[in-house]
């Protein structure tokens, strides 16, 4: 495998990135692109009941004005009563995505606060001393891939700003390095095999959340990719939970590692299908509305929504093969040992 991967990274003439770049000011930063797909898809509104929690950008804000912080290719809203985001919003561009396609390992790269948003010795935001010792792992919302294209120069700048601490959120090292991977890989999947140019939300839901060793851990998470087909917006809502591997946590002994992968997945199509034949992936298809309803955003998507017919707690797993061409409408069966509508009404 390693040695199909360098021939892969030689006949595309991929740059090996070993560390990303990082600045500390974060100027010139041009954000999430609400006219990236052909309709224009402007970023998700917050309900006005928290407004007063955003974090204000008090230097160095992008196109996308004071009250969201602009990242190369993608930007984050951020809750600076949770330390933790309201939701990330990122442009991804299949076709260019070098390093998506070869789905490189890397290595350990620095965490940075984003100076943008502290405000004397408040930094509004959890850093490494929160981490260290919490047994956590520090989850992107936005993944290193995800906005790495462009120049080569572009993709090792939007590498490096998805490490800030303003995109992440806390999650059991099990869920983050195994089962939101999943979810990663299969919207990169989409992205470089069949959309070519989507736009990925992505974000916690705060209902449930616990306090554990310090940090504020949300138990669920949702993204939701839109697409274009016959030039027409397209939206599939998602969400995960790492509230079942919570036990695990608890009971284990000894340091844990920051990001725990005994799967090393790449991005064939074969691969992707092998991924979502796990059965412990706790994952489902649910309504935009739904993901709405619990955290209080609007999308502006749910005539685009692909499950826009269903009850609004109806669910459909993910954890069954994917179709030659990743069409998602394959998925149709409920997983039988997980009651999903009563999980989603106690949310």
């Amino acid at each position: 495998m390693k040695l199909f991967k360098l021939a892969l990274r030689h006949s595309l003439n991929v740059p090996k990135f070993e560390q990303a770049v990082h600045t500390d000011q974060l100027n010139n930063r041009k954000g999430y692109d609400p006219g990236f797909l052909s309709a224009r898809l402007p970023l998700p509104l917050i309900a006005s009941t928290d407004m007063d929690k955003v974090a204000s950008v008090l230097k160095n804000a992008g196109p996308n004005g004071d009250k969201v912080l602009d990242y190369t290719h993608f930007s984050v809203s951020f809750n600076k009563d949770a330390r933790l985001p309201f939701f990330s919003a990122v442009n991804m561009y299949g076709k260019t995505n070098l390093l998506g396609m070869v789905h490189d390992e890397r290595g350990s790269d620095s965490w940075y606060a984003d100076e943008r948003i502290i405000t004397g010795e408040n930094t509004l935001q959890y850093g490494n001393a929160d981490y260290l010792h919490s047994g956590l792992a520090k989850g992107h919302l936005v993944r290193y891939y995800d906005p790495a294209w462009g120049t080569a120069e572009e993709q090792k700048i939007a590498i490096g700003d998805t490490f800030h601490y303003t995109n992440c959120c806390p999650q059991i090292p099990y869920f983050n390095g195994i089962v939101w991977n999943y979810l990663e890989d299969y919207c990169a999947a989409r992205n470089i095999f069949q959309d070519n140019k989507i736009t990925l939300f992505s974000g916690p839901i705060f209902n449930k959340a616990q306090y554990i060793n310090g940090l504020l851990v949300p138990m669920n998470f949702w993204k939701i990719l839109v697409f274009e087909n016959a030039g027409n917006l397209k939206a599939l809502g998602f969400l995960m939970s790492q509230e079942p591997y919570l036990d695990n946590l608890k009971t284990q002994k000894g340091p844990l590692l920051e990001i725990l992968k005994t799967v090393k997945p790449t991005l064939t199509r074969a691969a992707i299908e092998r991924l979502f034949q796990k059965k412990e992936l706790l994952a489902a298809q649910i309504k935009i509305s739904l993901i709405e309803e619990k955290t209080g955003l609007r999308f502006g998507l749910n005539d685009a929504d692909d499950y826009k017919g269903k009850s609004q707690y109806a669910a459909r797993t993910i954890n069954k093969p994917l179709n030659r061409v990743l069409k998602f409408e394959e998925f149709r069966q409920q997983m039988d040992t997980f009651e999903w509508g009563t999980f989603l009404r106690g949310l």
